[in-house]
């Protein structure tokens, strides 16, 4: 059995500060079951370690693994790891680790969250998967897979000997290692023998609190260090509130299987009648923070265009586009909304639907309160004409993938099919040059824009408030607290 790591309170640490964060969901949760929820993922990235993570720019770059390298055909690929990695428990962390986290991750019985289940297995299903020696990790995959990086900076590797405790009593390799959980709280210590040295801050404590509101006072009466997604009007520029860019979009999915969403010229009628910057700047939606979208990724992403406009407001076109579309006498549709995730859904809906009525387009709108159930719902493909989503992964890879290739029909596909697009996603799998890539996927991205599968509203900002004393500290590009 592997021995303890003894650590010894010096000086020095009882000068290290700790820090307290409070967000809207705190949970030990699995770290093999895929979700882009950042609240979970930043606990996540504090116990353990992935192969690969993403550097400041979103470039990915050496973590576990200290180098990697592809094959010309994008199928075979070969990770060093590094040496005397240790783990919270005293054991070394080795390939074979490796090799059972991902072999566990695209388990067919592994859960998912939010309709997530399989979303790995449909990547790597098949993936043969061979350890060299202690240091050496070969994957295969059965078919190109230059974005395989895209889907290895989130499955964390948990020592085999630990898998059967990641929800009770986790160990990783992180920076730091599991003190205690309760209702709402966990609480980490610094793990001074992390490979990459001891972490900056001796504790993080985290603690939840669904309300906005609630949190933004936890804040100002100093009760906690960091708070995360504050109410996003009336905080103010404070000079305390830290803002930056996201990947995530906010959209309506087009039910493209039946009804009138079929027709592009009513998918654009509906683009042209969407006033997208009143909408951001509702202060009960968005209030001014947030990005308009011109595609299916946020502005700054692999692959979008920025010589693309966003579809512009035009009322008097989108009439005209409906009158061609056969819809002289006006057009009901029937919309999907969940009550939260995004927690603005609602008043998102009204609004649009308001807007909308000026163009002889009514909406009815049905909310769905339980948003586990919204999800499988969507997953089914049983909605009305359209519905609420949101889009979240940092890879444009999976957005593709998840949401608009035909051939997969992942868990968010909602009978989009061009041809087009997957030879040019196949091409993408092929193509091992990052810049080349990057050019494939503009392809894609014009392609989508034009034949708008989505309704593309926005791309909302990551807000926190911040303690100045924490002020050394700036959020992953992927908006992930990591200390």
């Amino acid at each position: 059995m592997p021995g303890r790591i003894e650590e010894t309170l010096g000086e020095a640490d009882h000068e290290r500060p700790g820090t307290r964060v409070v967000q809207a969901r705190v949970e030990l949760a699995d770290p093999h079951v895929m979700s882009d929820i950042r609240d979970r993922r930043g606990i996540i990235d504090a116990i353990y370690d992935a192969l690969v993570r993403r550097g400041p720019t979103g470039r990915f770059e050496p973590w576990l693994a200290r180098s990697w390298s592809m094959s010309p055909d994008c199928r075979h690929w070969r990770f060093l790891l590094r040496a005397g990695v240790r783990c919270h428990d005293g054991g070394a962390l080795l390939a074979e680790d490796a090799a059972a986290s991902l072999r566990r991750a695209i388990a067919p019985d592994l859960p998912g969250e939010l309709g997530t289940q399989g979303v790995l297995r449909g990547y790597l299903d098949g993936t043969l998967i061979e350890v060299s020696d202690e240091l050496t990790l070969d994957l295969t995959t059965p078919a190109p897979l230059a974005d395989l990086l895209d889907l290895l900076v989130d499955i964390p590797v948990v020592p085999e000997r630990a898998l059967g405790d990641v929800t009770v009593r986790p160990v990783g390799s992180g920076p730091y290692r599991f003190e205690s959980a309760g209702p709402g709280r966990i609480s980490l210590t610094a793990f001074d023998a992390h490979w990459g040295g001891p972490p900056s801050l001796s504790r993080v404590d985290w603690r939840a609190e669904p309300e906005a509101g609630e949190r933004a006072r936890l804040y100002g009466a100093g009760e906690t260090d960091w708070c995360v997604d504050p109410p996003r009007a009336g905080t103010g520029e404070a000079a305390h509130r830290l803002q930056t860019p996201s990947s995530l979009c906010i959209i309506m999915l087009f039910n493209l299987m039946h009804g009138p969403a079929t027709d592009p010229r009513v998918r654009q009628a509906l683009h042209q009648a969407t006033d997208v910057k009143a909408l951001i700047a509702d202060p009960r939606i968005m209030a001014g923070t947030a990005r308009q979208l011109a595609g299916p990724v946020a502005p700054g992403q692999n692959g979008a265009d920025a010589s693309v406009a966003p579809y512009p407001y035009d009322p008097a076109r989108a009439r005209h586009l409906l009158l061609q579309a056969g819809h002289r006498d006006g057009l009901a549709l029937t919309m999907d909304c969940p009550a939260r995730f995004p927690d603005e859904a609602v008043p998102l809906a009204h609004a649009i639907a308001g807007q909308w009525r000026d163009v002889g387009v009514s909406c009815e709108i049905r909310v769905h309160h339980d948003r586990p159930a919204y999800a499988e719902q969507v997953r089914r493909k049983d909605i009305g004409d359209l519905c609420c989503f949101d889009s979240s992964p940092e890879s444009t890879y999976r957005v593709f993938c998840e949401k608009l290739d035909d051939r997969r029909q992942g868990p968010w596909w909602l009978g989009y099919r061009n041809p087009a697009l997957n030879r040019l996603l196949d091409q993408a799998a092929e193509t091992g040059d990052d810049a080349q890539r990057n050019a494939i996927f503009a392809a894609a991205f014009r392609l989508v824009h034009e034949d708008a599968p989505w309704l593309f509203l926005y791309a909302p900002d990551r807000l926190w408030l911040r303690s100045p004393v924490q002020s050394g500290f700036i959020p992953s590009v992927e908006g992930r607290l990591r200390f």
